[in-house]
């Protein structure tokens, strides 16, 4: 098994836990890659032997396996844009907060790792947005797999978010924002601002406004299929368009274009993990706030 890891800077209160990480990846993997910066933390941080290769350029990790992400849900994101659309499956191991997709905690190494060994894992398809908008660049990966959001640039006036579906007006929203969240994406911002939970097989998406002037406009569950047409307006002509954690410039009355991308990002499970007890662990579901 080919092997390849990505990361971000983690607190020195996890270096011996990456250690040992690093140690049984090589004993399943006697080559595996790092990501160049992440190569130079650890080598900062802690001996790292010379025979450690690294890559970084998405094209380098078309041949692996499997690429295992070492931080929070964002590194995660992050390693979404190198596996592209290759379907190369991620774990995550989590080094930062909440971890709803680095899902692996630091105390399971060893059984991540056993279980990767032994093929004792299991693979969720996650839903992916591609974005469109003519005479925009967006880096070689135009996709989103939490959400794709258009904001308002400063404090002060609304954005006026005219929204269309396969041609179709849907709705004009004046809030702050307009959030389309993917079901990954629903215990993300999209909850933040009030959406729903979505279990992450479901083929749909969340329409969310963020502070919506008209508190009429609540979030709204559509099918994944077809092409959303996002058209912004303000006092402002200039807005942020986001995908996922990378920000873009939108100029005023542009037309984004967002369809579900024709590949999926494949996200390795432990046998034990699944989605409702993630969300009972995250969330704190079935806690008494009085047993303190």
């Amino acid at each position: 098994m080919k092997i390849a890891v990505h990361g971000k800077a983690f607190s020195p209160d996890y270096d011996d836990a990456v250690k040992q990480i690093l140690k049984r990846i090589k004993s399943i993997d006697d080559a595996p890659i790092l990501e160049f910066h992440f190569k130079r933390f650890l080598e900062e941080r802690m001996s790292l032997t010379s025979d450690w290769e690294s890559f970084d350029e998405a094209h380098q990790v078309e041949a692996v396996d499997l690429l295992i992400a070492i931080g929070g849900d964002g590194t995660v994101l992050e390693a979404a844009t190198l596996v592209r659309n290759t379907e190369i499956p991620v774990l995550g191991v989590n080094t930062g907060r909440l971890g709803f997709l680095s899902n692996v905690r630091i105390d399971e190494i060893d059984l991540a790792m056993d279980a990767v060994a032994a093929g004792k894992v299991w693979y969720e398809k996650r839903l992916l947005l591609q974005v469109e908008v003519d005479g925009m660049d967006f880096g070689g990966f135009p996709c989103a797999l939490n959400e794709v959001a258009i904001m308002k640039r400063d404090t002060s006036s609304m954005v006026a978010v005219e929204v269309e579906r396969d041609d179709v007006f849907v709705n004009n929203y004046w809030a702050d924002g307009l959030i389309v969240s993917t079901p990954t994406g629903s215990t993300a911002y999209s909850l933040s601002a009030g959406g729903p939970i979505v279990m992450p097989g479901a083929e749909i998406l969340c329409i969310n406004p963020v502070a919506p002037h008209n508190l009429n406009n609540r979030p709204l569950v559509i099918p994944a299929d077809g092409e959303l047409q996002l058209t912004a307006e303000g006092r402002e002509n200039q807005f942020l368009l986001s995908l996922d954690s990378r920000m873009f410039i939108l100029d005023g009355g542009r037309k984004v274009r967002v369809r579900p991308a024709p590949f999926r990002f494949v996200l390795m499970n432990l046998e034990h993990q699944e989605f409702f007890s993630t969300v009972r662990a995250k969330m704190h579901w079935g806690i008494d706030p009085r047993d303190r």
